[in-house]
């Protein structure tokens, strides 16, 4: 019986691949927290048509000064969060180019050991069946042997 093939660097290939898993979800949530900021910029971005169609609506009806003065300071303040996601979300794009250059040097270690492991299984193949077909021939000539009578 022919023993089963061992990669050497089994190990190693294991720790790899766990490794490009590990960043693969990190890079998912970080693309998740960008949707999210995008998310939160469009929201935004619909509050301050709102209000402008609120102020357009009180102003058609008898208001006091008071509530006027509120609409430009509300709208600034959304502007200011505005930006703020914005910045946020350059560093998260950031981030997410730098995740996603080291995800890409991962795959490219974790596919240069599988081709290294398929080399060797390869090999291993081919030696491994050049044994036993010399082992076949050597019991096929003692068996013509055998029949031949020179046993």
């Amino acid at each position: 019986m022919a023993k089963k093939f061992k990669f050497k660097l089994d190990g190693l290939l294991k720790v790899r691949r766990f490794k490009e898993e590990q960043l693969k979800v990190e890079l998912g949530a970080i693309n998740q927290e960008i949707q999210q900021v995008k998310n939160r910029i469009s929201q935004l971005n619909k509050e301050i048509e709102d209000s402008y169609t609120e102020q357009e609506k009180i102003f058609e009806s008898d208001t006091s000064g008071q509530l006027a003065k509120f609409f430009p300071y509300y709208i600034d303040a959304k502007r200011e969060d505005i930006k703020a996601n914005e910045n946020l979300l350059y560093s998260l794009s950031k981030r997410y180019e730098k995740k996603l250059k080291e995800v890409g040097e991962a795959m490219g270690e974790t596919k240069l050991l599988n081709k290294m492991r398929d080399k060797e299984k390869y090999s291993w193949k081919k030696s491994n069946e050049k044994k036993e077909f010399s082992e076949i021939e050597e019991v096929l000539s003692m068996r013509k042997a055998y029949k031949d009578g020179e046993l």
